[in-house]
């Protein structure tokens, strides 16, 4: 295997993490220690050398496995690989696709390794777990959507059109052009949706998928859960945890409010762009709710 310099800076990195409770200081130590280094380093060491190597996704991950090692009560360089390979696979395809943001990426990583510091034993399904808020995170800070656009023109034409039709006009309007659309992207790394309500300004964004079938579900998921889902709002002091499905208000970096949609398996389908207030975020809820049922648009 030939040595590779940014490999083995970040398996120390996360050598060095797992370390910092240790407290231990001797030569069974550093054996141990040299171990565990060479574990994670072969363990991580295919990824770049694959054809589809990316490199941010790749530095992410080594964030993120580093902060998840630091409360590990027994050192193990094979789960710390595990997590870092599982990590790294989960948001490589956020990473791959045509219009990347690298800026936001970076701080999405660097919340979402600060969320793992208090991480007692990685496994891989917490790494899964890492990799979703990763992308949410994301998605959620990327969803910004101009919203001058179209509410104004589309509030301001019904009541400009005669009062003479007002009931056929907009008894028809939401349900027959469906009160919102999905709308379908395909990138190189695979299918998003987004949802956009009757005015056209999007509403919810989805994660990316492998394959339109995959796509396709999701928006389902999205049809299924909307209209029932419960609500948890994070932002309140002592709330209450909801059951999944369930809409999730919580606060950004910016201090915005945003708002995620779960599944009943607690998987995030959908996610929003920052509101002001949470009074615009509970009516984005809303607005979800409304056109969940809303017809895909390719």
């Amino acid at each position: 295997m030939e040595y590779d310099k940014k490999i083995l800076k970040i398996a120390s990195k996360i050598t060095a993490a797992s370390l910092s409770e240790s407290g231990k200081f001797d030569c069974e130590t550093a054996k141990e220690t040299v171990a565990f280094l060479k574990t994670v380093y072969e363990g991580i060491f295919p990824l770049k050398e694959s054809e589809d190597y990316i490199k941010d996704a790749f530095k992410a991950a080594g964030k993120i496995t580093a902060a998840a090692c630091e409360e590990m009560e027994e050192p193990d360089g094979e789960t710390a690989a595990k997590f870092f390979v599982t990590v790294y696979r989960g948001i490589a395809p956020v990473a791959a696709e045509e219009d990347f943001d690298e800026d936001v990426f970076k701080y999405a990583a660097k919340i979402t390794a600060a969320a793992c510091e208090e991480m007692e034993e990685p496994d891989e399904e917490k790494a899964n777990e890492a990799a979703e808020f990763l992308k949410a995170l994301y998605l959620g800070l990327t969803a910004e959507e101009p919203e001058e656009e179209p509410e104004e023109e589309t509030e301001q034409e019904p009541e400009e059109e005669t009062e003479e039709e007002p009931k056929e006009e907009t008894e028809q309007e939401p349900e027959e052009a469906c009160a919102g659309k999905y709308l379908v992207k395909e990138t190189k790394s695979g299918f998003s949706f987004r949802l956009a309500a009757g005015n056209s300004k999007v509403i919810g964004t989805s994660e990316v998928y492998s394959s339109k079938a995959a796509m396709e579900k999701g928006i389902e998921s999205v049809r299924k859960n909307a209209p029932a889902a419960n609500l948890e709002d994070q932002t309140a002091e002592n709330y209450e945890t909801a059951t999944c499905p369930k809409f999730e208000i919580y606060n950004d970096k910016a201090g915005e409010f945003r708002f995620r949609l779960k599944a009943r398996n607690g998987e995030i389908i959908l996610a929003s762009e920052g509101y002001k207030t949470k009074a615009a975020c509970e009516n984005g809820i809303e607005s979800v709710r409304k056109n969940a049922k809303a017809k895909i648009c390719e």
